[in-house]
């Protein structure tokens, strides 16, 4: 017996499961007999079309990519790869609109034609022969023999190597989980905080297209990148002023200076020829002139024939030029200083990454600044040999290289580097997020050489060639035992005995319905019978749609009658029936029930039953329906259509104490206004957003409640709105008269093309919520009390 189910993808029903929506206790499975309630488009058909994947032994051709799982009593799974097997031990019918259209195709083609069925007659021999020996090729895997063995054998081989597949497949998905886990784990490195499984996989697979070579980093790479993640924003770094003094301008006065010719007045050879000595008498006038009269070396006295003629050897121009070289001395020495400090760069104020760049431009510029000093050291030792030997002329100082544009083209490149700096303190967040992804990616190529993934996926990749060859030999055996089973179907057809069938279905037309004049006649003789509706004794081309309706279900009972009536019906067969009421009248909704009551509810001959209806009325009939086991053996649930986030998906769940205890339009109605009253979870307007279709019917179901509710207490007009007034001592609400009057009817057109509003409806609500309570305690809860609400709970509380 089947007791619960779990649909991935199957039509508006989307990773439904069922623990979820509906339990997991005793409870909350499929019973015996199981009534389901939903609106029009909710589900209910899909939901069949499941059930009926499971008659037919294979997936509705228009939901090929489905996927769901049938959980059964005795603790199997049944998925939808596997519906052959659950077919052995289950016998399942039913009914819905794709049965009509198949069997039914009167209803729906020109041609008017049904398809016969198998009520059984009298048997042929001769046929039976045949079947016989189609039924001996057939064999049986019990038997160990025939073309069901042939399969069976090919399936167990298919079957392991599937499993030697999915093994493989399992043990290398366990190694991925693993390692997308770790990486999820290391946040502070790689921040992948939904790396998953899927991820690894993308990763891996994007590193066997590109080759492992693009994805290793080598050791330098890595700690940089390492080094990356770990840095902070760093502050701007003030671009370095080229240097504007002309360094030409300092050589040209130095030269001028060594080169400048001059003589004393009256020159003393002696001095002349000896620069030491000159020099050694001009420090000693500093000592002696003006000071002492006798020499403080030698003791010689010092007369003023000495003096004048010392003077009219050191004159002023000497004096003057040496001047000329001091002052030029200073002017190099702090060109010297200037130079020397120009450039104050802090290491830490640049990335890691510029380290190295950095460094190399700051020897470059160490190397041209030692190199001008060089230069300016050539010039001070120049002009210090010329103010001691100032009379003697120096040679030009040749200089090959222009310092300015050689110090300022060092400058221009470290105003790159800091300019590059600063644009990473701007791109961090992105320089940042690209190192994670080669950590990330370096990472995952190692551990794909680790688990060496390349050989992994080829061997996965051959296990399924070869189960996919023997899943081709199980294919062409289907085929095979197909073409023996249409055979076989052919021959049964043909020892049907069709006039019974016929019979049966005007029996139940006649004894449930009153239908005498539609009748279900033959045509044609076997195996190439047909079946056509008549009327009066013509065809009937007209029928309503209650009248489809009826035939077709009839049609549908007399065909499971005899699956009913058989023996081990009780152990295997399963009858779901998907809302056979369309625009029936009161009557017929009886005779619906009476018929399903009476051919298999109260016989008890069956293992499971599904029924599912739109329909309120039949709703309250079904509650009558002979239970096969007691309380126990029957379970009640709800089909709805939800929108979450623009996604409209299909749920199954318990069906609310409401429509299960009291199953009355009123009780309906109330609970539908009640939920828009009551205090919800979350934002109100997101929750009426995603169940619009329920909100919009609010002011129809406003109407609706009113109307039932003033007929029962002044029941004294057929027009029961005519007493709103007494409800409200004769002063109704504007917003519920225009509420009732315009939103629930297109009275005025423009009406039609504006959104209902969520502010009114609810106003609207709390105005009828509050006033019953007023007026009618009694009738408000108990009202509360049949859709499970405590009497006299306050909202909010």
């Amino acid at each position: 017996m089947i007791e619960k189910i779990d649909i991935k993808n199957f039509g508006s029903f989307k990773d439904y499961e069922w623990k979820r929506n509906v339990g997991n206790d005793d409870n909350s499975i499929f019973k015996d007999l199981n009534i389901i309630y939903g609106r029009n488009y909710s589900g209910k058909t899909t939901l069949s079309r499941i059930f009926q994947c499971v008659e037919y032994g294979e997936i509705h051709d228009d939901y090929l990519d489905s996927e769901f799982s049938f959980h059964l009593n005795d603790g199997t799974e049944i998925t939808h790869d596997d519906l052959e097997h659950i077919k052995e031990n289950i016998t399942m019918r039913v009914y819905n609109t794709d049965f009509v259209k198949t069997n039914l195709s009167w209803f729906f083609n020109d041609d008017g034609t049904i398809q016969p069925f198998t009520i059984l007659g009298e048997q042929n021999v001769e046929i039976e022969k045949q079947l016989l020996k189609l039924k001996e090729k057939l064999g049986s895997v019990g038997d160990s023999k025939g073309l069901y063995f042939e399969l069976h054998k090919i399936n167990e081989d298919f079957e392991s190597k599937l499993n030697k597949a999915k093994e493989t497949q399992n043990k290398l998905d366990k190694k991925l989980k693993g390692k997308a886990q770790d990486i999820k784990n290391t946040g502070d490195i790689y921040n992948k905080p939904t790396y998953n499984i899927t991820s690894i996989k993308r990763d891996l697979d994007l590193i066997r297209k590109n080759g492992i070579s693009s994805f290793i980093l080598d050791k330098d790479s890595k700690t940089l990148n390492e080094r990356l993640l770990r840095e902070e924003a760093k502050t701007t770094i003030p671009k370095i002023s080229k240097i504007k003094k002309n360094f030409a301008e300092y050589i040209e006065k130095t030269n001028a200076l060594l080169t400048k010719k001059i003589k004393p007045s009256k020159p003393i050879t002696e001095l002349i020829n000896d620069n030491l000595l000159q020099e050694w008498v001009r420090e000693g006038m500093k000592h002696h002139k003006g000071k002492r009269d006798t020499c403080g070396f030698c003791g010689s006295i010092l007369n003023q024939d000495l003096w004048e003629k010392l003077g009219a050897h050191f004159d002023e121009e000497s004096d003057s030029l040496r001047n000329q070289i001091t002052i030029h001395l200073k002017t190099i020495e702090n060109l010297r200083l200037e130079i020397t400090n120009y450039i104050t760069l802090n290491k830490n104020n640049f990335y890691v990454q510029l380290h190295d760049s950095l460094d190399k431009l700051v020897r470059e510029w160490e190397m041209g600044v030692k190199e001008f000093e060089e230069n300016l050291n050539k010039q001070i030792s120049e002009l210090k040999e010329r103010e001691k030997d100032i009379f003697n002329e120096k040679e030009l100082i040749k200089v090959s290289l222009d310092f300015n544009t050689a110090l300022n083209t060092k400058i221009e490149s470290l105003n790159k580097l800091i300019k590059n700096n600063n644009d990473k303190t701007q791109n961090l967040n992105s320089d940042q997020e690209k190192a994670r992804k080669e950590l990330l990616m370096d990472n995952v190529a190692d551990f794909y050489n680790t688990i060496q993934y390349d050989e992994e996926i080829n061997s996965i990749n051959r296990l399924e060639g070869e189960f996919q060859q023997v899943k081709s030999l199980s294919v062409e055996k289907r085929e095979e035992i197909e073409q023996v089973l249409s055979e076989k179907r052919d021959l049964e057809i043909q020892i049907q005995d069709e006039s019974r069938g016929a019979e049966l279905v005007n029996t139940h037309l006649t004894n449930f319905f009153g239908h005498e004049e539609l009748k279900l006649v033959s045509e044609g003789e076997s195996p190439n019978v047909k079946f056509k509706i008549i009327r009066d004794s013509e065809e009937a081309k007209n029928l309503s749609e209650g009248e489809c309706s009826l035939i077709s279900f009839c049609y549908f009972m007399a065909q499971i009658e005899d699956e009913i009536n058989a023996d081990r019906s009780k152990e295997k067969l399963i009858v779901y029936i998907d809302d056979p009421i369309s625009s029936l009248d009161g009557n017929h909704i009886f005779y619906m029930f009476s018929l399903i009551e009476s051919i298999i509810a109260k016989r008890k001959k069956y293992l499971q039953m599904f029924i599912s209806t739109h329909n309120l009325d039949f709703l309250k009939y079904l509650k009558r329906l002979t239970k096969p086991n007691g309380d126990g053996s029957i379970n009640h649930f709800l089909i709805e259509r939800r929108l979450r986030q623009n996604d409209s998906k299909s749920f199954l769940g318990k069906m609310p104490v409401h429509l299960k205890e009291y199953v009355t339009e009123f009780n309906y109605l109330f609970n539908e206004i009640y939920n828009l009253y009551k205090e919800v979870k979350g934002d109100r307007k997101q929750l009426l957003k995603n169940t619009y279709n329920q909100f919009y019917n609010i002011p129809n179901n406003i109407r609706k409640f009113l109307e039932c509710y003033l007929f029962y207490k002044y029941p004294n007009t057929s027009t029961p709105l005519e007493n709103l007034p007494q409800m409200f001592n004769g002063n109704v609400p504007p917003l519920l008269n225009r509420v009732i009057n315009e939103y629930s009817h297109l009275v005025y057109l423009d009406r039609g093309w504006k959104p209902v509003d969520v502010d009114e409806m609810e106003m609207c609500v709390e105005i009828i919520i509050k006033r019953l309570e007023e007026i009618d305690p009694e009738q408000f809860n108990s009202l509360l009390d049949s859709i499970g609400v405590k009497p006299k709970e306050e909202i909010g509380v």
